[in-house]
């Protein structure tokens, strides 16, 4: 009875740790390291994946436990194909938790003499390997997994480790989960915010790869002619432009499109992405008036196409350091562009552009 009590105690204590971790950047400390403690294993991991309907997989967030930065990247990089258990876990539909041994889904006399096995594992001092994996019920389409790992020396994990990971697999999943929404939600806001206070009064909408709307501000919908977030664009031009900022590749460098002729609505757009790699794009919208007499100026100025995002940036009162984290580039960058837009403009500091900008407005 005492023993069983102190292993409820050291769980509770572990399932508390877990769901108090707050960010991603500590789930090694947070959640991988306690958990490994708590079922004897000398290194674990965490990733998140996406199976394309190729089978083809796509890594989100991950991390991992005393495992070296070098051998988790050339995991995520190709060992992960040879790899059993992610093998078993991309094919489980399974949305509670599954906890296996690498030993159950695979003949391990095979396996310690594949290519996989002494290119991964044997460096790496992992040979006995148990996991948790679950795939969320969300709209994510994501897969989690959790492994850990022990040296060949050591002995292998038993039924009691298993259930030990079974009574720990809610509490992961759900840390889990929740640290990479969060990732996503904190970039989406910190976009939000830049915008509307670089453009207010200007439109603002979200999409996602499969151009649905995830976030629209009352301008942006109202261009777009939507009531509410959730629903598909069903303007062409606007996702020709989405696709063709995919084309460039470049984050900085936005795409210009009429949405509405009649209306004279006009749109810009750029692509980001999530922490899980996935695109989304970011739509700001404005009627043709403001952006016409603004365009007119940069014409005039014969100004390339990054120094319009500068001007623009300028114009919405962002300082040069604001500039140079929008467009993911350096800050003496954008001085050389300033330099340059000064000259085209015939003007000596930022005051005389913006008041020369301003006399169209």
């Amino acid at each position: 009875m005492a023993s069983l009590a102190r292993e409820t105690d050291a769980l509770l204590s572990i399932q508390e740790g877990i769901l108090s971790c707050k960010d991603f950047s500590t789930l090694e400390r947070d959640v991988l390291a306690p958990a490994a403690a708590f079922l004897d294993a000398l290194t674990s991991c965490f990733m998140q994946f996406w199976v394309s309907p190729a089978g083809e997989i796509r890594f989100g967030r991950t991390a991992a436990h005393n495992v070296p930065e070098r051998a988790h990247e050339g995991y995520l990089a190709h060992h992960f194909r040879e790899d059993p258990a992610m093998k078993a876990a991309s094919r489980s539909l399974r949305s509670t938790p599954h906890v296996f041994c690498t030993s159950e889904i695979s003949d391990y006399a095979q396996l310690t003499n594949s290519t996989f096995y002494n290119d991964f594992f044997r460096p790496n001092c992992i040979h006995h390997v148990m996991v948790m994996a679950q795939k969320p019920q969300s709209g994510e389409g994501d897969t989690l997994i959790f492994g850990f790992h022990r040296p060949r020396g050591d002995r292998p994990f038993t039924d009691i480790e298993k259930r030990r990971l079974q009574k720990l697999a809610s509490a992961l999943g759900c840390s889990a989960r929740l640290l990479c929404l969060q990732d996503g939600f904190v970039i989406r806001e910190r976009a939000i915010a830049e915008y509307d206070s670089a453009f207010p009064g200007h439109g603002l909408v979200f999409l996602d790869e499969h151009m649905t709307v995830t976030y629209g501000n009352r301008t942006g919908l109202a261009h777009m002619a939507m009531q509410d977030v959730g629903g598909r664009i069903r303007l062409d031009a606007l996702s020709r432009a989405c696709l063709r900022t995919l084309r460039i590749g470049n984050y900085a460098d936005a795409v210009s499109v009429d949405i509405s002729k009649a209306d004279g609505i006009v749109a810009s757009v750029r692509t980001r992405r999530s922490p899980d790699g996935r695109p989304f794009f970011i739509v700001h919208t404005n009627r043709r008036n403001d952006e016409a007499m603004f365009a007119i100026r940069c014409r005039e100025y014969q100004l390339s196409p990054r120094e319009v995002d500068i001007t623009r940036a300028l114009a919405a009162g962002l300082s040069n350091t604001e500039i140079a984290e929008r467009l993911f580039i350096s800050p003496r960058t954008v001085e050389n562009h300033l330099r340059s837009i000064y000259a085209k403009a015939g003007v000596n500091r930022r005051t005389q552009l913006l008041s020369q900008l301003n006399e169209l407005e």
